[in-house]
């Protein structure tokens, strides 16, 4: 089977982070020899990114090597329709997030072969996105090409979000990864003060809690991770941030960029974690500890109609005072109110790990997507 992927990075990482994952994971799972449509029972995939660069730097070292032993390319977007050859015409083409490849690509392309065409969607808990998950939009050309639209989702009947083999806390207490080991050595134990990492859109909002975790006079280890966040915490210190500083009980920490795996490492071992974009938001929530959601604004406020309906899933069996509790948190309220209930949260947070658990018991997103596109190439 051979997967042609396409990302096209908007801002910031989620975009990449996801393509990434996505593509890893697919090439982590695999369809039994009789059901490749290519000649070659090996799954070969080309990731086609406008960044290729973040890719890479995202996926560091080791997880590099192990996508080139698993048949994975990392390439330009504008290679794309150079790549083409009677040998590497892809049966599945991925557009993520509804990025279109380019023209010359599709041209010829479809001059030469009509793929699977698989628009893979965002992330949402919305109810409307499981209706629309799997069908198919007819081009508007008689020319064009047959789209089919897969929406990642938290409930069975939706495309489901990645999963993969999960870290648990009792097999990674003793070894911090190499990325973080200069940082870690600054943290204080978990019995002296909670780590929280920051991984937000920073901004007024970040400031804000800033000033509340300084006054809540808790000791806190704050792990500041990737650009937005790291100037807003400079400016509220008012000085270069190159290196841990200290307000009172608050000790702030730059983090370095670390790879992708690491990084699901750190929010395992954080009390608390501030996420953002798809990728940090879904691992997050596999993490299994307290965490709050900077969700990406969005015009209209259409990305509060968005945090509602994951909030309505999330909060569906908790009791009324953690309900409380995290909704705080998830709008952003005092940080000195909802900071005393952090293990309720992180209880939940567990709860929640185990009904996604379950939930996507019978495959993930990667496993469902495979399904789906053995099920459509049946078909013709």
């Amino acid at each position: 089977m051979r997967f042609d992927i396409f990302c096209h990075i908007v801002d910031h990482l989620g975009d990449a982070g996801v393509c990434l994952r996505l593509t890893r994971r697919l090439s982590l799972t695999h369809f039994s020899s009789s059901d490749h449509f290519t000649s070659s029972a090996k799954d070969h995939i080309r990731l086609f990114c406008d960044q290729p660069s973040l890719i890479e730097k995202i996926a560091g070292k080791e997880m590099l090597a192990e996508l080139l032993a698993n048949h994975v390319e990392i390439l330009p977007w504008e290679s794309a329709a150079q790549s083409l050859t009677a040998n590497t015409l892809p049966d599945v083409v991925l557009e993520t997030f509804s990025c279109q490849p380019p023209s010359n690509y599709s041209e010829q392309l479809r001059a030469l072969h009509r793929p699977l065409m698989i628009n893979v969607e965002y992330l949402s808990a919305e109810p409307w996105t499981a209706t629309a998950h799997g069908l198919a939009s007819a081009p508007s050309d008689p020319d064009g090409d047959l789209r089919y639209f897969y929406y990642p989702g938290l409930t069975p009947n939706s495309g489901g979000i990645l999963q993969g083999q999960l870290p648990t806390m009792d097999s990674s207490l003793t070894q911090v990864p190499k990325s973080l080991e200069q940082t870690w050595c600054h943290t204080r134990p978990s019995s002296a003060a909670k780590k929280v990492c920051i991984f937000t859109y920073g901004g007024d909002k970040l400031k804000r809690l800033l000033d509340q975790m300084h006054a809540s006079n808790l000791a806190l280890d704050l792990l500041i991770c990737d650009t937005p966040s790291m100037q807003t915490v400079q400016e509220w210190l008012g000085e270069p941030f190159k290196q841990a500083i200290w307000r009172n009980s608050l000790q702030c920490i730059p983090m370095p960029f670390i790879p992708q795996d690491d990084f699901d490492w750190l929010l395992l071992h954080c009390d608390l974690n501030f996420v953002r974009g798809e990728d940090s938001f879904v691992r997050a929530q596999w993490a299994g500890q307290a965490f709050v959601w900077d969700i990406y604004p969005q015009d209209h406020d259409a990305h509060l109609k968005k945090l509602s309906a994951f909030l309505d899933l999330f909060l569906k069996n908790a009791s009324p005072n953690t309900q409380k509790t995290i909704l705080e948190a998830m709008y952003w309220e005092d940080f000195c109110t909802w900071s005393k209930s952090l293990q309720a949260m992180s209880q939940h947070a567990m709860m929640w790990r185990q009904d996604l658990i379950q939930s996507q018991i019978n495959g993930d997103l990667a496993i469902r997507l495979r399904q789906f596109i053995l099920k459509k190439l049946k078909q013709g």
